[in-house]
């Protein structure tokens, strides 16, 4: 076969050359029937011609049949460079399609509709060797969703043509891809009844994987920008700070600064005026809190609940919850001197340290972090036994700091819940640090 086709090849490569054989051939047979039909003759006379209008007739059919021959040996030429055009553009374009990274795949139309072709980056998509592990999928199969499948069949057929629909697919083992889908319907120049989706898909898993990260990052930056510093919330989005999302036993120091006389002062002034008193006095409460580091748990009406050691935790937490005891008691000196009588703000604090469980707490639709436990109850309690302008600690927390505070023993007070009468501690002053802090 193939010697058949390499003799086929020569022979009409040489059009010209077998033109004028056959015109030197018609060119003898011609003087042979002359000689046949007139007898002896010169034989220049015979190879010429007999008459003029003999040796022109013969010219005439030499040129016609070179012409021929050229002609033929042309288009000959031309459709060869053209089939060989047309085999190296195929060979680069299925090249193309081999090693594209985006998967290009053909299928016939419809959600039912099976599988023609799929590249090698479509196949590598899927989870799948060869071509003829896909022959009998179809359309709906490799959606992980069949709304989306059918969703994408519909618009297709409607639109003729859609671009960068993003959806999530389905492998053959089950786990699932986000891909980007660019798509055309097709119909068969020969068979017009017949049509195809023609289609690329890009592996965008990368990419919505980063989105879901930067997502989640956002999310916990503005849940933890309402707990922490910005400094501290940043080290948590970047994981430079771990915050366990189960439960976990922490030791922290707790924190209840509540305002005394609220109750009365809310039934005498406006909402409005409450409200943006408390907005003021909150303000000036956070930012010492945060400048040492400590987590704001929960504004409770006209109550604020803080936490050292939950969910970063300092070698000195207790000593750090009772400096920004002192400073926001000195900060309050400050806030009322340019307030009327009706507006200033007097605050009783109570601290406690002790383990507690520290985690994410709510439901699934909305959940923040928190800390439950005995230590938080008995905080509230010592902070309820406080009066204006008074900082008391348990003796848990007095252990913790008695070097480094001025404290004097207090009675013992009854807390509700409690079978034994609780000792606790009035803070005077800051031994170490009385001259440096923030509001002093």
């Amino acid at each position: 076969m193939d010697n058949a086709n390499k003799k086929r090849l020569n022979l009409t490569d040489h059009m010209g050359v077998i033109a004028f054989g056959l015109a030197v051939v018609y060119w003898f047979i011609e003087a042979f029937m002359t000689f046949i039909t007139i007898g002896q003759l010169d034989p220049m006379a015979l190879l010429l011609g007999v008459s003029p209008n003999d040796i022109e007739i013969r010219i005439v059919v030499l040129c016609l049949l070179a012409i021929f021959g050229s002609h033929a040996q042309y288009t000959i030429n031309s459709r060869k460079h053209a089939e060989k055009a047309l085999q190296e553009s195929e060979e680069r374009y299925r090249t193309l399609v081999q090693n594209l990274p985006i998967g290009i795949i053909r299928t016939a139309a419809g959600l039912d509709g099976h599988f023609l072709m799929a590249n090698p980056a479509f196949l590598s998509m899927m989870g799948m060797k060869s071509e003829k592990e896909i022959k009998n999928l179809t359309v709906s199969d490799i959606y992980a969703d069949i709304r989306d499948a059918r969703s994408f069949v519909n618009m297709l057929l409607g639109e003729k043509k859609i671009s960068w629909i993003e959806t999530e697919l389905r492998r053959i083992d089950g786990t699932r891809f986000w891909g980007m889908i660019t798509a055309q319907l097709v119909t068969d120049e020969a068979e017009k009844n017949l049509t195809f989706f023609d289609c690329t898909i890009k592996d965008i898993t990368d990419r919505k994987d980063a989105e879901k990260r930067i997502a989640e990052q956002d999310e916990t930056r503005r849940r933890f920008e309402r707990l922490l510093s910005p400094d501290l919330a940043e080290m948590v989005v970047s994981g430079e700070l771990n915050v366990s999302k189960g439960g976990e036993i922490r030791f922290a120091t707790i924190m209840f600064a509540d305002i005394r006389g609220f109750t009365a002062m809310s039934e005498t002034a406006k909402a409005s005026d409450i409200l943006s008193l408390l907005n003021e006095y909150y303000e000036e409460v956070v930012e010492i809190v945060f400048l040492y580091e400590g987590t704001v748990d929960k504004f409770i009406g006209d109550e604020i609940m803080v936490l050292w050691g939950a969910p970063i935790s300092h070698d000195d937490d207790p000593a750090r919850a009772i400096r920004a005891a002192l400073d926001i008691q000195s900060m309050l000196k400050q806030f009322n001197e340019s307030r009327p009588e009706e507006e200033r703000i007097e605050i009783g604090i109570g601290i406690n340290t002790g383990h507690l469980v520290a985690g994410y707490i709510g439901s699934t639709r909305t959940m923040s972090y928190s800390v439950i436990g005995d230590t938080v109850n008995t905080a509230s309690r010592i902070c309820s036994a406080a009066q204006p302008g008074q900082i008391i600690i348990s003796e848990s927390t007095f252990k913790l700091v008695e070097a480094e505070f001025e404290m004097n023993r207090l009675e013992p007070i009854k807390a509700k819940g409690k079978r034994d009468l609780l000792k606790v501690y009035e803070v005077n002053e800051d031994k170490l640090y009385s001259t440096v802090h923030l509001y002093l």
